[in-house]
């Protein structure tokens, strides 16, 4: 696992990602404020960094770079600046806006001089941002157009479904004969997508480990394992089970206060819906098919009383912690390792 040390920072750019330009805003010496504006392509990011080393002072080492997540547009500046030996952090929007308090009005250059006084204020609890290898892009690349095929599919199937019954049999026929050939198109791409997905993780010796161990786990399946494979960045964003749960709504937390407010603990609703989704569908699995899980599972809902989702939630945990303990251990999943009991 990996874990980088920010160490002594003097000077924080907030930076504002557009698809063309970039706005930024550089906070130093006790209150000096220093705005830009560059274009968001190599040879400028380069010369935004010359013009940063001509202040007087400013060293890249003691430099930190913090922007909003925002997809593909922030690509290129981020590898860029890591390239240059910066130091760049990578924050969702909405935890950049929640640290702030109250804000009013919006524009590029304000958005840039707020995210430098989120660097200030949370330098302490800043994580840098780890790039991704080319092998875990590419597998990102392909599992986003892999979900847009599955979501035309299923645009172009539903309807057609549902017009059995409801729409004159001739007329549905004829609806079904058009789209037939781009249906048997579509499926037939999204299984050369599936095999292209595979053949790459299998030619890379460190994400065929990883997705081995991960398959090992009954409920996890080749697109759920893919998916933490990525978001994890290879387990080194994200390093443990319980930092994961809570990334994709899986972990509840509590809701109560003083002696008036007591809530049942719930789950967030800020999540990756996608995984949370797929290992949905393994617990299913599970529950059906993996004679402990079915065991605990009908115990805590028919004896104890318990909730059904709740108890789904809680195996969706289980899952989670068995890919992370197997990860940790560089070992496949086997059910009697180190001699453990059954969940009770």
């Amino acid at each position: 696992m990996i874990e980088q040390k920010i160490g002594l920072i003097k000077y924080f750019i907030g930076i504002d990602v557009g698809k063309a330009s970039f706005n930024y805003c550089l906070r130093y010496g006790g209150g000096t404020v220093v705005n830009g504006k560059a274009a968001n392509n190599v040879e400028s990011i380069k010369e935004f960094v010359l013009t940063l080393k001509q202040i007087p002072g400013f060293k890249l080492g003691h430099a930190i770079f913090g922007m909003e997540m925002t997809g593909v547009y922030g690509l290129v500046l981020m590898n860029t600046l890591v390239k240059l030996k910066a130091k760049v952090v990578v924050e969702p929007a909405l935890r950049i806006k929640n640290s702030l308090g109250i804000i009013r009005g919006k524009n590029d250059k304000l958005d840039a001089a707020r995210i430098s006084r989120f660097l200030i204020k949370n330098l302490t609890e800043l994580k840098l941002w780890i790039p991704r290898r080319t092998i875990i892009n590419q597998l990102s690349s392909l599992s986003t157009l892999r979900e847009r095929m599955v979501k035309v599919r299923t645009l172009m199937n539903t309807p057609l479904n549902e017009d059995d019954g409801f729409v004159d049999h001739e007329i549905s026929k004829t609806n079904i004969e058009l789209c037939s050939p781009s249906l048997i198109l579509l499926e037939q791409l999204v299984l050369d997508i599936d095999n292209k997905i595979k053949q790459s993780w299998m030619e890379d010796e460190r994400c065929r480990r990883f997705m081995e161990i991960m398959l090992s786990v009954r409920g996890i399946g080749d697109v759920t394992a893919l998916q933490i494979l990525i978001h994890t960045n290879e387990f080194k964003s994200i390093q443990t089970a319980r930092t994961f749960a809570s990334y994709c709504g899986v972990a509840p937390f509590d809701h109560d206060s003083g002696i008036s407010v007591k809530k049942k603990s719930r789950v967030s609703a800020i999540s990756n819906k996608r995984i949370k989704s797929l290992l949905h569908n393994g617990v299913r699995a599970c529950i059906a098919n993996d004679p402990e899980i079915k065991a605990y599972y009908k115990r805590r809902v028919e004896v104890d009383g318990k909730n059904k989702m709740s108890m789904m939630n809680a195996v969706k945990f289980k899952l989670i912690c068995r890919v992370f303990a197997c990860i940790r251990g560089n070992r496949l999943f086997d059910k009697n390792y180190g001699g453990k009991k059954p969940i009770q």
